[in-house]
């Protein structure tokens, strides 16, 4: 339909105004007036439907994302960029600088089409966000997160209707007419759940511990208060003295009680039916997504017809769904990339487009509305901080919670724009709630994320170490593997352990599932026959991977070793935190994680999986912030399980070598070495590089002397000459010890190295430290590890817990230097196409 038709002061009068939402249509409305011939057949394509809602699309999403790279170092979330886009194409800027090009975003028919996509794209997220939360975090999330729900919602209620009420007089009679504060205070009062969601996601908070307390809160806080009002209203009406009235309550009551029932018993198991077949790893096939977007098109219809937000059904629906595969992978891989990156931005700017701030004139209308809505958010925040305070939490972890409770920008563009279609907002107090929304926003997000630091928590306040671990202590080990590919090299490195009731492992295994079709971290522990253990889409891996350690556990005198499994569904981004809250919670001694890459069956290296350089980036998460000591294990193939008596030709089931050069991580490796072979017939072969005395120029005379009395206590207490054998090489550089090490690491089945992360540069790696491709291997782990080197023997590459995760410093000043080198490192990976 062409736009010539309109009259050329539509945009001046009544009927023309955008935001009263009121237009004139031309009658003509052919369909293949909806496209243009061209500019060279005489056609304006800015004239017509199609091109327009193209244009708004491309202009939309460069502006919106140019603001964001501007504004997320300050930790501003992205739909505030995305509305702040809108503020510029609107009246406030665009339209005042430029009214001509103004024109161009305020159309009718282009704001139309803005909204209904826009309308049709949030609600399509809203289900999508439904889908991957897991209901199951939100059951376990305790007394304390329905304390803040209900205190939270409630309290700020409360306030701004008893400052309503004290200042009544100051209270325009536009506003009373339209029961505006009534509105205001029961949108205002809420933490929506998707805002809470989406501002952690950006700040990359989602699985951590306050995080998941947020967004437990803000969902029974949205389903307590949804319900409420459906009830209340429906009583209210009903209970009324007029019979229309109560006829339309009651048949409220009953189309709810319906619409409830559709969902539960018909839209709900018509979904479960088209996943029921779909083989483990699929995708839904076109036909079943059809189905299942129509299904959702039809819940978001029936909420429309009972009065309901055309988001309400299909949130519900999408809560009632499993997550993870097959539906939720599939929903983030075909629609996450066009609703959420291409169609959804014109919902919020269309937000930004509403808003004029030159409508703002009456000084004190405005400052009334701050008033009441500051209020609010004060009111907000204590009453979210005092059920944290009152259950023992700290007054800084407390206040972080206060902060994320008041995450504003999505609902509230979407309450404010209903509310001016309804007339209970006009432009100056629309213009005023959405700058303090926008406002509230940046700021709470802001300060959250340059607070909140989760890594501080890590912190054991004693050495978690092999090296310092009791005599007759049990070794804690932290396992994670990725997948079924992990399984086979890490029982190979515990059958190399060899436990024993003497000196027994407690392994605590940590199944690290791929983080798709889920908007929340899970991590729960696997009990046997218990199939709601593993949330959706890593269920039968992980059923596989934990049977494996089981049987491997069952094979093991009794008294050696015993098994607690978890599941963890994480971003890449934040799986350390669950990595480090277990490692803290059980007090694990050494994590030992899988190398991202493997040797392949013709010789050449390839990575374990399409996301080697996130698991990479995850590996040195860990390695910086680990309460304990850390290994990495580069699997070559050369150790496996050694099933019964199995030996080599020297007697010995495994061979281990440990190259030795000084420094904590040595010693800490050394000393796994030495509970490997304590009580195990594996052989072990202490090779000790030395300098000559003219070369070692004093040096760190501390470190010198524990490394000799670590190297003493293993000739003293193990060396026999036979199984346990030690030798100390004097060498010029690193030369003759890659010499030394290409001549024996052959003969061996695993070497052990110190990753050195803390050491100071000796004189016997400066000749390979500039080769280094993986840094977080360390010099030595990276050279053994490399293809050039030609070594095809596992190698584990140990980290002692640093002095910060062990409390001897301050762990604050360490979490920035650690953020610096991981900056850094991470720069220094991207050069060399690593990541």
């Amino acid at each position: 339909m062409s736009l010539e038709a309109l009259p050329t002061d539509a945009h001046l009068h009544g009927d023309g105004t955008v935001n009263r939402s009121l237009f004139c249509f031309p009658p003509n409305n052919s369909a293949a007036a909806a496209t243009s011939s061209g500019v060279f057949a005489g056609d304006d394509p800015l004239k017509f439907y199609f091109p327009l809602l193209l244009c708004h699309v491309c202009i939309v999403f460069a502006l919106s994302r140019a603001i964001h790279a501007l504004l997320r170092r300050a930790s501003v979330p992205l739909v505030i960029s995305q509305i702040l886009a809108g503020a510029l194409l609107g009246p406030s800027f665009l339209g005042r600088v430029s009214p001509h090009a103004g024109e161009l975003f305020a159309m009718p028919e282009g704001w139309v089409q803005i909204n209904t996509v826009g309308g049709y794209a949030f609600m399509l997220q809203i289900f999508v966000i439904g889908v991957k939360t897991d209901l199951g975090v939100f059951v376990k999330s305790g007394k304390k997160a329905v304390a803040i729900a209900i205190i939270g919602t409630v309290a700020p209620q409360v306030a701004m209707s008893a400052a309503g009420a004290a200042l009544s007089a100051r209270v325009p009679a536009s506003w009373k007419a339209t029961f505006m504060l009534t509105g205001l205070t029961s949108s205002w009062s809420l933490s929506a759940f998707i805002v809470v969601c989406c501002t952690l996601d950006d700040l990359k908070l989602l699985s951590s511990k306050l995080g998941r307390l947020a967004m437990s809160a803000a969902l029974i806080g949205d389903f307590a208060n949804n319900l409420s009002v459906a009830f209340i209203t429906s009583y209210l009406l009903a209970s009324s003295p007029s019979e229309k009235l109560q006829r339309i309550g009651f048949v409220s009551i009953a189309t709810f009680t319906i619409f409830v029932g559709f969902v539960v018993f018909v839209a709900r198991p018509a979904i479960l039916r088209l996943m029921r077949d779909v083989p483990e790893g699929a995708l839904l096939c076109e036909a079943r997504l059809v189905a299942v977007l129509l299904i959702t098109i039809t819940c978001g219809f029936a909420s429309e017809v009972l009065g309901l937000h055309a988001t309400y059904g299909p949130f519900m629906l999408g809560l009632l769904l499993p997550g993870g595969a097959p539906l939720g992978v599939t929903m983030a891989e075909r629609l996450d990339r066009l609703v959420a990156g291409l169609l959804l931005p014109l919902m919020f700017a269309q937000g930004g487009m509403r808003l004029d701030v030159y409508k703002m004139t009456d000084a004190s209308t405005c400052l009334l509305l701050e008033v009441f809505l500051v209020v609010g958010v004060v009111a907000k925040f204590a009453s979210c901080m005092a059920p944290c305070l009152f259950c023992g939490m700290s007054h800084r972890e407390a206040f972080i919670v206060g902060l994320m409770m008041n995450f504003k920008g999505i609902t509230d563009v979407v309450y404010a724009s209903a509310f001016m279609d309804a007339k209970v907002f006009d432009e100056q107090v629309y213009a005023t709630f959405i700058i303090t929304s926008l406002a509230v926003g940046a700021t709470t997000a802001a300060a959250v994320k340059h607070i909140y630091h989760p890594e501080e928590k890590y912190v054991a306040y004693r050495r978690c170490t092999v090296q310092h671990k009791k005599i007759d202590e049990e070794l804690r080990v932290l396992a994670c593997v990725h997948s079924q590919a992990d399984v086979g090299p890490m029982l190979a490195l515990l059958d190399a352990s060899s436990p024993s009731p003497e000196s027994p492992i407690t392994l605590y295994l940590l199944h690290l599932a791929p983080f798709a079709g889920l908007t929340t971290s899970v991590l729960r522990p696997s009990k046997l026959g218990d199939r709601n253990s593993a949330p959706s889409g890593a269920g039968t891996n992980s059923e596989h991977i934990v049977n494996a350690f089981r049987f491997f556990m069952q094979q093991r005198p009794p008294g050696s070793a015993s098994l607690l499994p978890f599941v963890c569904i994480a971003p890449n981004a934040t799986v350390h935190d669950d990595v480090c809250a277990v490692a803290l919670e059980k007090r694990a001694m050494l994590i030992v994680v899988p190398f991202h890459q493997r040797l392949a069956i013709d010789g050449s290296v390839e990575n374990t999986t399409e996301k080697a350089g996130a698991i990479q980036a995850a590996n040195f998460n860990v390695l910086h912030y680990s309460p304990c000591s850390v290994a990495i294990l580069v699997d070559r193939g050369s150790l496996s399980v050694v099933p019964g008596e199995g030996a080599d030709a020297d007697g010995f089931p495994h061979r281990v070598a440990l190259y030795f050069l000084g420094g904590p991580d040595d010693r800490e490796a050394l000393a796994l070495a030495m509970y490997m072979a304590e009580d195990a017939p594996i052989g072990l072969t202490v090779s000790r590089f030395v300098l000559p005395p003219e070369w070692r120029n004093g040096g760190d005379t501390v470190e010198d002397r524990l490394d000799e009395e670590a190297v003493q206590e293993y000739v003293r207490r193990l060396v026999d000459g036979q199984r346990l054998v030690y030798s100390e090489h004097m060498v010029t550089g690193s030369h003759g010890m890659v010499a030394v090490i290409r001549e024996t690491s052959r003969a061996s089945d695993l070497l052990i190295v110190g990753r050195r992360a803390e050491s100071p540069e000796s004189a016997l790696t400066a000749g390979i430290s500039d080769w280094s491709e993986h840094l977080e291997l360390g010099v030595l782990g990276d050279l053994l590890t490399s293809a050039d080197f030609g070594c095809r023997v596992s190698t584990l590459v140990v980290q002692q817990q640093t002095r910060a995760a062990a409390g001897e410093i301050s762990r604050q000043s360490s979490v920035k230097n650690v953020e610096k080198r991981l900056e850094s490192d991470g720069q220094v990976c991207k050069q060399r196409n690593f990541v």
